[in-house]
């Protein structure tokens, strides 16, 4: 028997433009904002695809701000069917 996970986050139109940062350039990007994302009831699923969750999570709310790059700063919650993190929106060139 196979078995396929798939993202329950919708892709927004513009997210996949978004870049994942590891580090963030302060000459070259512009912070726009900072979200949290905090997703339930993910006790069952597997981890990889929890945290694509919240990337596309974090990649959709970078769109509704305007931005071309997020930098997660913060993993506050993770277990327990709850998993969340705080991610910084920037606009980079």
């Amino acid at each position: 028997m196979l078995v396929a996970c798939k993202s329950f986050v919708e892709v927004e139109p513009g997210s996949e433009n978004v870049t994942l940062a590891n580090s963030i350039d302060q000459e070259s990007c512009t912070l726009n904002a900072q979200v949290k994302v905090r997703m339930t009831g993910y006790a069952e699923r597997r981890d990889d695809y929890t945290e694509q969750d919240d990337i596309q999570l974090a990649k959709n709310a970078a769109v509704e701000q305007g931005g071309n790059t997020i930098y997660r700063i913060d993993h506050p919650e993770d277990g327990k069917g709850t998993q969340s993190a705080i991610y910084q929106i920037y606009n980079c060139s």
